[in-house]
């Protein structure tokens, strides 16, 4: 339940703080993951995933806890990340505003979310199983040693 609260502050500070990327901005890093989202009204995210940053990966886990939700669902994507000067900013937590739902295979979907470093990451996903959201949530990126 530790990420409960970081998940909160997170989504308030993207919905005041949330940056469009400009069309012609280049991105810093990419990143590829995988995750799998369970609900029971409580909506628990987790998975891994592998940041591309100066010719070198660094390995990362995601977690996250959201509001109002019921189902499961896997998502895999690609992220294009910006504003990303030191790996270590990549880590933190990332909020977004979320009103959706997923049922079968769902076509590519995607999201942009920011967390305290400034960091902003483009999320290009596709996403498998029956998922219903209709409240926010955030996500807690870790990286792991390599």
């Amino acid at each position: 339940m530790k990420m409960f609260y970081p998940a909160l502050a997170a989504l308030s500070a993207a919905m005041a703080l949330a940056t469009p990327v400009a069309a012609n901005d280049r991105p810093d890093a990419t990143a590829t993951f995988s995750t799998h989202t369970v609900s029971a009204l409580v909506r628990y995210t987790w998975g891994r995933g592998v940041l591309k940053f100066h010719g070198r990966n660094y390995p990362f886990k995601i977690e996250g806890l959201g509001a109002i939700g019921i189902g499961i669902n896997k998502v895999q994507g690609v992220a294009r990340v910006y504003h990303l000067r030191r790996v270590s900013d990549f880590a933190g937590t990332y909020g977004k505003a979320t009103a959706g739902a997923s049922i079968g295979n769902k076509g590519g979907e995607s999201s942009t979310l920011k967390n305290d470093h400034g960091v902003v990451i483009n999320v290009e996903a596709r996403e498998q199983g029956v998922q219903f959201n209709a409240g926010g949530g955030g996500v807690h990126i870790k990286l792991l040693r390599r």
